[in-house]
């Protein structure tokens, strides 16, 4: 747990200090995305097929603590700085550098007890990280096309 609240604080201290290259319109769009994103999967992986959980077996409230403190800032912050306007090869560079973060942060979230697998394996989190990661870009390129016909 203290894994978990210490890197709650340290991803919304760096959301925080960071320069925000979107409009906060933007960033409220993509923390609730975030969060409707880390349900729908979790809701799907965790409590139909239990392959993975949050510190035990079964709902409970502390499961929610990941989930809206975790991937909020980090959907933020992953889009805040999305080469956009770059090369293809940039772009998959970056969510490949993502995808790496995540697994590190997974696994540390198992050794430090927050986070479990049962059936999961690390290459089905390899797998379904670029996934989310394109599924976070996807949302706030339509969220984008919309706002503008305003």
């Amino acid at each position: 747990m203290v894994f978990l609240i210490i890197s709650i604080i340290i991803f919304h201290f760096i959301l925080y200090l960071v320069p925000k290259k979107i409009k906060r319109h933007e960033i409220y769009s993509i923390a609730l995305f975030s969060i409707v994103l880390g349900f729908c999967s979790d809701v799907l992986f965790d409590l139909k097929y239990n392959f993975y959980g949050y510190f035990e077996k079964g709902p409970q409230l502390a499961g929610f603590l990941p989930i809206l403190g975790l991937f909020s800032p980090a959907g933020i912050l992953f889009l805040n700085f999305y080469p956009f306007h770059k090369t293809i090869a940039m772009k998959c560079t970056y969510i490949l550098v993502w995808t790496l973060f995540c697994l590190v942060f997974e696994y540390f979230s198992i050794v430090f007890g927050f986070f479990y697998h049962n059936e999961w394996k690390f290459l089905y989190s390899a797998i379904a990280y670029p996934i989310l990661l394109l599924l976070q870009i996807v949302h706030f390129r339509i969220y984008q096309t919309y706002t503008r016909k305003l």
